[in-house]
């Protein structure tokens, strides 16, 4: 069984935000750092990920993209860093 499709079975058991709950929510600075800031954020798939990275990348949490790729690269593998946005590249 692949490791999301395992992590999608137990979502219930973790308490948080869906991603996909919250993504459209996303179009402000402030908006972001009101969610980073009170609650877990759950992804169900490497996609979502690599959106919600590039979104801190683009208002300026280069450091904090760089922990989500580290702290979750044991759970998800190797992340296809061609997904992310090259204007947010991490120098």
């Amino acid at each position: 069984m692949d490791i999301i499709e395992t992590k999608v079975e137990n979502i219930n058991e973790f308490e948080g935000v869906l991603f996909e709950d919250v993504k459209h929510l996303l179009d402000k600075k402030e908006t972001l750092e009101n969610i980073l800031f009170t609650t877990r954020v759950m992804f169900v798939n490497q996609e979502e990920l690599v959106e919600f990275i590039n979104k801190l990348m683009e208002y300026g949490y280069e450091d904090m993209a760089l922990d989500y790729v580290e702290n979750l690269y044991d759970t998800l593998g190797p992340l296809d860093f061609s997904e992310f946005k090259n204007e947010n590249s991490i120098k």
